[in-house]
């Protein structure tokens, strides 16, 4: 029903614009001044605008509006235009990355809010490189009031899948990565969607990931890779709220150098959050090592973490996978604790093996406590190290005992402590109870140096020589990348050194500094050699003086030592004999390979006592050999006269060899002549002036050979009124053994010999004799005397025959 009379009229319509005039909107006229203002709408006119026929067509519209929306929403995510819309900006968000996607296939699902996405595929947008690829993709989200009237949204990831992941992770030669090429775009402050993925649950399965490092010829796969991230209490803090982490891999393999070690896997466990993990257990298994950690990363930003860890190490396995240039053979346990900060890191633990070997090095029992820290490639271990047996080629270490501390930084290292051993052998040499102190040993590079503050040990043993009581100060040796090794020590002695019967007591040497050549030839001086004396076969020296020791040897194995004049002193002599002032100029010592020695010096000494006779002053060249000992040029004022000539002395073994004697001789005491072969005083004196020479084996004289011419000339010009005075002349030759007396006419004061022919001491004595004295008494003790007649003197003096008054004998003996 009508409310307005005018609301049923029509209204008249407005006049239709010509088609090609624009539309003009001009203001419309003000009022004329003073002219009444327009009068405001009065319920009537509220009405005439809004009545029940336009508020009905506007409902009608509204709803077509949202069906036809609804019906648009609807085919567009049944023909998949949405997902491809969605997928889209998927691929415009990896480009934001400057990587390149490609996506198989993506489908939403209005139900659970979940977007499912297929076939992804990376690549460098730059290079074109892949980068990765999956399989396919679940993500489950929850959009926090959905229906609010706001433009912003806050998104939460509750799910997230992933199927087949497969990713490439590649370093060329120079360190570059492939993916150096990926960026991370700006923050966008005005950006509507806030994506929250905190308590997400994350399920990755059956991923592979490639590893290749040029720089390191490092290379790998992980394969059957299994990861598992769920929120531990979602009511928690967001700010420390943890994850349970759960990551597992199996039939992995590694990559070293061409040398690949297969069928690793890895398990581990773990409580995660913004800032910290604690690691409940990690394992790794594989065949050639097994280790357990667990313990606590404090600080995922400093990389503060401190951890506790379980291995074992198949050294045999190593060797054989790896095939590396040394052989290894063993296995060994480590526990200990590991800490440390960023690339600061601290390692306590102890290394446990029953049985080592590294190329020729062996150790047995071995026990490692020790702690080491460092920063980057700098380390400092201090600990201690015991080993029941160290072997390395012919060097043998038992009990071994190492304690002190190593630094270093990559392969160069310095060691500072103390060594013991029970027992070292090389070789033939063995030495026991050897103790290094303040000891250091330091490589760089190819070069090794090393010192000790001091060294001892008990004994050495070394070819037949014995060395008690060793020590020495100031050790250091050194060896180039050449294999040149040098050695010197300030100081060294031995309490005792024992060789072949000869005794050494007391030796101290300074300044002893030593060369070894690649091609194994050597050098060694010694500034001076103090021995407190020698023993040897009953001879005794008393302290000596050495200085100037040289010692070298040559690649082939020949060795030679000289020395400065050597001050033997007084030597005491077998059976109470002594000689003074003993003196060996210019000595010189050479052992060849074979064994075979020459020592040579020109000796000199000042005089002495053999027996009861005085030796005067003497000097020879004198060269010793393993067979025979020669005085060559030898002059003597020996038994009260003088001897000038050569001589030989025969050392063989088993009388072997030959002796010899060629010397001229005047004014020589009979008596001490003949007291030196029958080493017993004679009571006999007489001048002897004539030439000997003569050859036997060994040291017998009894079969010698050659030629004697002697005359004697009665006393020698000192008080021998207690022995006999001998005048005459006496010439032999002898073949052999058998003596033939061409001339022998000898007097004392009281009896008279001449006699020719030939004599043995073996037998076949056929002698014309004429004997004639008025003292058998005197007779008798002056042949007894002489020791040459010991069988005779043993029957006289069974039966006590004495001789007295005059003898006559002429006749054949």
């Amino acid at each position: 029903m009508p409310v307005d009379e005018h609301d049923e009229s029509p209204a008249p319509l407005a006049p239709e614009p010509e088609s090609n005039t624009p539309l003009k909107f001009e203001e419309a006229p003000a009022a004329a001044e003073g002219a009444p203002a327009p009068s405001p709408l009065t319920p009537r006119g509220w009405r005439r605008v809004v009545n029940r026929r336009n508020a009905m067509w506007t409902g009608i519209v509204l709803v077509v509006a949202v069906v036809a929306l609804a019906v648009i929403v609807f085919i567009l995510y049944r023909s998949g235009q949405v997902d491809r819309i969605i997928a889209r900006q998927i691929v415009q968000t990896f480009a934001k990355y400057n990587i390149r996607a490609e996506v198989g296939s993506f489908e939403t699902k209005f139900g659970p809010r979940t977007a499912e996405l297929r076939d992804l595929k990376l690549y460098d947008a730059t290079t074109g490189a892949q980068l990765g690829k999956i399989d396919r993709l679940i993500a489950t989200i929850r959009v926090e009031d959905m229906y609010a009237l706001s433009l912003s949204r806050d998104v939460n990831l509750e799910e997230l899948t992933i199927d087949g992941l497969e990713a490439w992770v590649a370093f060329d030669a120079e360190g570059r990565s492939n993916f150096r090429n990926v960026r991370l775009p700006p923050p966008d402050p005005n950006s509507r969607i806030l994506f929250s993925y905190s308590t997400a649950k994350i399920g990755l399965n059956g991923a592979v990931i490639h590893y290749d490092d040029k720089r390191y010829d490092i290379s790998g796969e992980a394969r059957n890779l299994r990861a598992f991230i769920r929120p531990e209490d979602l009511n928690a803090p967001a700010e420390s709220r943890m994850n349970l982490v759960e990551v597992a891999l199996s039939g992995s393999s590694f990559v070293y150098n061409g040398r690949a070690v297969d069928n690793i896997d890895i398990e581990a466990k773990a409580r995660v959050n913004q800032v910290r993990a604690e690691i409940g257990e990690l394992t790794l298994r594989s065949p050639v090592a097994e280790a357990r950690l667990s313990g606590v990363l404090d600080d995922w930003r400093s990389l503060r973490y401190r951890m506790q860890v379980e291995a074992a190490g198949d050294l045999t396995r190593i060797s054989d996978v790896l095939q590396l240039e040394a052989t290894m053979r063993g296995a060994g346990k480590l526990s200990g604790t590991v800490s440390g900060e960023g690339d600061k890191y601290k390692v306590e633990g102890a290394v446990i093996s029953d049985a080592l070997a590294f190329d020729n090095v062996r150790l047995k029992a071995l026990n490692v406590t020790a702690t080491v820290t460092g920063e980057g490639s700098s380390y400092e271990a201090q600990g201690r190290a015991v080993a029941e047996l160290l072997t390395a080629g012919d060097f043998q270490l038992n009990t071994v005992q190492l304690a002190g501390k190593v630094m270093g930084t990559g392969t160069d290292f310095r060691w500072v402590g103390d060594l013991r051993a029970a027992a070292a052998r090389s070789g033939a040499m063995s030495i026991a109870g050897l103790i290094l102190s303040d000891a250091t040993a330091e490589l760089r590079g190819e070069d090794l140096s090393g010192s000790a503050g001091s060294f001892s040990a008990s004994s050495v043993v070394a070819e037949g020589a014995r060395i008690a009581g060793a020590q020495g100060s100031g050790v250091r040796f050194s060896r180039d990348a050449a294999g040149r090794t040098t050695f010197s020590a300030q100081s060294a002695r031995a309490g005792q050194i024992t060789a072949d019967g000869t005794t050494v007591n007391g030796v101290q040497a300074s300044g002893v500094n030593a060369t070894i050549n690649p091609d194994e030839s050597a050098s060694v001086t010694v500034d001076r050699v103090n021995v407190g004396g020698v023993s040897a076969s009953g001879v005794r020296t008393g302290t000596l003086n050495i200085a100037g020791v040289r010692l070298g040897i040559t690649s082939g194995g020949r060795v030679e030592v000289t020395s400065g004049d050597v001050n033997a002193g007084a030597v005491a002599l077998p059976d109470g004999g002594r000689a003074e002032n003993v003196r060996l100029a210019r000595p010189r010592f050479v052992l060849e390979p074979g064994g075979r020695y020459r020592a040579s010096a020109d000796l000199s000494l000042g005089g002495g006592v053999l027996g009861q006779m005085r030796l005067g002053s003497a000097r020879a060249a004198v060269v010793a050999t393993n067979n025979q000992i020669q005085l060559n040029d030898f002059v003597a004022d020996v038994f009260n006269g003088r001897a000038t000539g050569r001589a030989t002395i025969s050392t063989a073994p088993r009388g072997g060899g030959t002796s010899s004697v060629a010397a001229s001789f005047e004014g020589v005491d009979a008596g001490g002549l003949i007291a030196t072969f029958s080493a017993r005083a004679v009571p006999l004196t007489g001048a002897a002036t004539g030439t000997v020479n003569l050859s036997f084996p060994g040291t017998n004289f009894k079969a010698a050979s050659g030629r004697l011419d002697a005359r004697f000339e009665g006393a020698t010009g000192r008080d021998d009124s207690a022995r006999t005075p001998l005048t005459g002349e006496l010439a032999l030759t002898a073949a052999r053994g058998l003596f033939q007396i061409e001339r022998a006419n000898l007097r004392t004061g009281a009896t008279e010999l001449t006699a020719s022919g030939r004599f043995s001491f073996d037998g076949g004595t056929d002698l014309a004799v004429n004997l004639n004295s008025t003292d058998a008494a005197e007779l008798q003790r002056v042949a007894l005397g002489t020791g040459l007649l010991s069988d005779i003197e043993e029957k006289v003096k069974d039966f006590g025959a004495e001789l007295a008054g005059n003898l006559s004998f002429k006749g054949t003996v």
